[in-house]
């Protein structure tokens, strides 16, 4: 019996100590704040000084929005519409998926504006800076090598030396098979290149284009610019993203696409 009462009050002072034990843990798990949810959607805002009334504006996420669709100004999935405040120039543009990336597409009297995302496709360690040599490089492989499209440029190039991101402007200009006569052919598309032991070579597959037009050289709407400044937006799973304030240019420029003119190629 002696035994009996010994053995119980031994599990009994387990018991206690246990609980005893457990009560802070279980005090600090319920004091623990509750971990973030992500947003599923956002309202994305910011600043557009424009020089001119903005007629429409959108966000296009890339990836998986519709190229041909986008070219076209037309709505589709991932394309969403918001609208600007010639007051104060601040846009809105509501229920915005997070955790994605957006370009803006602004329309006013100077031009169509595209916003470009000037990021390299990876995560990179940068390493040395951008050369001549490097840039020279890049013109000749743009410009010099036989295409499809008679015109080829760089619009823009964020660049070290080993690793670039360029967007590139094509157009065909000149007759092709099944052309209807007086075509053109109008690309834009964002390319990534890599600097080996070899020398710079074009990552294949990883590009992503922007534009792709293809119509009567008088209908095509132009002037057509691309600018890093109203693109790239990161927005984050809970929903936060950088301060956007922005200033359209006054005109457009040939070094930021079609300024009006269909560039006649070389």
């Amino acid at each position: 019996m002696r035994r009996f009462s010994a053995k119980i009050a031994g599990w009994a002072w387990l018991l206690t100590a246990f609980f005893a034990l457990g009560r802070p843990v279980l005090a600090s798990a319920a004091a623990a704040p509750p971990a973030p949810r992500p947003a599923e959607t956002v309202t994305l805002t910011g600043v557009i000084h424009s020089p001119s009334p903005i007629s429409k504006i959108e966000a296009v996420n890339r990836v998986r929005a519709d190229v041909q669709a986008v070219s076209r100004g037309k709505a589709g999935p991932w394309v969403f519409p918001g609208t600007w405040d010639a007051a104060t120039g601040r846009f809105t543009i509501a229920d915005v998926p997070a955790g994605h990336h957006y370009d803006l597409i602004v329309w006013n009297k100077q031009a169509r504006w595209e916003g470009v995302n000037m990021a390299y496709y990876r995560l990179f360690t940068p390493y040395g800076h951008w050369t001549k040599a490097d840039r020279a490089w890049l013109d000749t492989f743009i410009e010099k090598v036989r295409r499809f499209t008679n015109y080829n440029r760089p619009l823009w190039v964020a660049a070290d030396h080993r690793h670039a991101t360029a967007v590139i402007m094509q157009l065909r200009t000149t007759n092709f098979y099944s052309s209807k006569g007086g075509e053109v052919i109008f690309r834009v598309a964002v390319w990534y290149f890599q600097r080996f032991y070899g020398g710079w070579q074009k990552i294949d597959n990883m590009g992503i284009v922007l534009t792709r037009w293809r119509g009567p050289g008088n209908q095509i709407p132009n002037p057509w610019q691309y600018l890093p400044a109203i693109g790239g937006i990161k927005v984050s799973r809970d929903g936060h993203f950088k301060a956007i304030d922005v200033t359209l240019p006054s005109k457009a420029s040939v070094h930021w696409g079609l300024d009006g003119a269909i560039p006649t190629g070389h």
